[in-house]
């Protein structure tokens, strides 16, 4: 009777969490809701400023032109003179009525914007009392969740249901975990593969350089500088196809599908042998092996952009796989909560000593 015993004591503080997550149920969907409305109302603000800085420059203008009509007495000597007053008279008419329109304008604006902002400040008052009902939520549920942990983690042989479904939850869980760890190794070894992408095209970069500083050499125009130039691109491209190695290397530690990466050879030969033996024939092997290095610099480039789409394809297929286990884990746990919640009502009220004797009775009268 010990689980008896501490569901009794735990009882009416049960109830209280029930009841009072009860009222917050809905408190998620809630604030989902008035997020997009105070987002949208954010929306209509900004064009609101937007609106009323060009509307305030047009009053601006408007009633400097109305006060130059108005306060000028030169200019409206000047119309009389010329026995033009109507037509002034008609002028500061108009500047006045453009200005007044325009100033009305603005104020029915300034009145709309200054509506969306105590919205606004209504919104977000009202925003931080939702999330502060999320919150209470969230720490109710783990309440919850740790109350019917203490009772019933571990065998209860009098809820063979609920242990049955806790078993569940820690199937989905291990499979859960198991395909997110392996996502997250996989989005790792994608990481090196593009960076293996951009050293190989580093080092078939190096290698071009290095083919035309040996094709101008056997033209004469090269020498002892491209000679140089050779063995230095040359050298770069060796660091660079060293570098793609590690990261495919390090690819292929992540994530066992990743193939091994072709061959790349780089041809050295140091700057003592290029200058000693530097003649046409020399010259002529030399721009073979580059070519041959080049050529399989390019098959590598290519097969690591073959490498890498297939590897985008798994990730987007492991994270379908993990994003339905989180499903088949939530779910499961979802089970377990009702079911853990069934048991401890049943246990909280179990049924009076005698009804199982008389239900015996019943039964051997038979």
């Amino acid at each position: 009777m010990s689980l008896y015993n501490d569901i009794a004591h735990v009882k009416d503080r049960h109830a209280q969490v029930l009841t009072e997550l009860s009222t917050l149920e809905d408190a998620p969907d809630a604030l989902r809701s008035h997020e997009a409305f105070l987002a949208d109302l954010q929306e209509h603000l900004a064009n609101a400023d937007s609106s009323l800085a060009e509307i305030h420059a047009r009053t601006r203008v408007g009633r400097e032109r109305h006060e130059k009509y108005r306060d000028s007495t030169m200019r409206r000597l000047m119309y009389r003179a010329t026995g033009k007053r109507e037509q002034f008279e008609e002028k500061a008419d108009d500047e006045m009525r453009s200005y007044y329109s325009a100033l009305e304008e603005e104020n029915k604006l300034r009145a709309q914007r200054d509506m969306l902002e105590a919205q606004r400040s209504e919104a977000l008052a009202e925003k931080q009392s939702l999330e502060e009902g999320c919150v209470r939520r969230v720490k109710l549920r783990a309440e919850l969740d740790a109350m019917y942990e203490r009772l019933f983690s571990g065998p209860t042989a009098e809820f063979p249901e609920e242990d049955a479904q806790e078993e569940a939850v820690r199937s989905a869980k291990s499979r859960h975990h198991s395909l997110n760890k392996e996502l997250n190794n996989h989005r790792k070894a994608l990481q090196c593969l593009a960076r293996a992408q951009v050293t190989t095209k580093e080092a078939l970069l190096f290698v071009f350089e290095a083919r035309k500083a040996c094709e101008r050499d056997m033209l004469g125009f090269g020498g002892t500088l491209a000679d140089f130039r050779r063995a230095n691109s040359l050298s770069n491209a060796q660091q660079k196809v060293s570098q793609t190695q590690m990261l495919v290397n390090q690819a292929r530690g992540l994530d066992p599908d990743v193939p091994q990466l072709p061959t790349m050879d780089i041809v050295q030969i140091d700057m003592i042998s290029g200058i000693l033996c530097d003649n046409y024939i020399f010259n002529m092997n030399y721009l073979n092996m580059i070519y041959h290095s080049f050529d399989q610099v390019k098959v590598a480039e290519e097969f690591l952009a073959s490498v890498f789409r297939a590897a985008k394809r798994r990730e987007q297929h492991l994270k379908n796989e993990v994003e339905d286990t989180a499903g088949d884990l939530e779910n499961a746990q979802r089970k377990l909560h009702r079911v853990r919640e069934e048991a401890f009502m049943n246990a909280a009220d179990p049924p009076p000593p005698y009804a199982e004797k008389t239900r015996e009775a019943m039964i051997v009268d038979r």
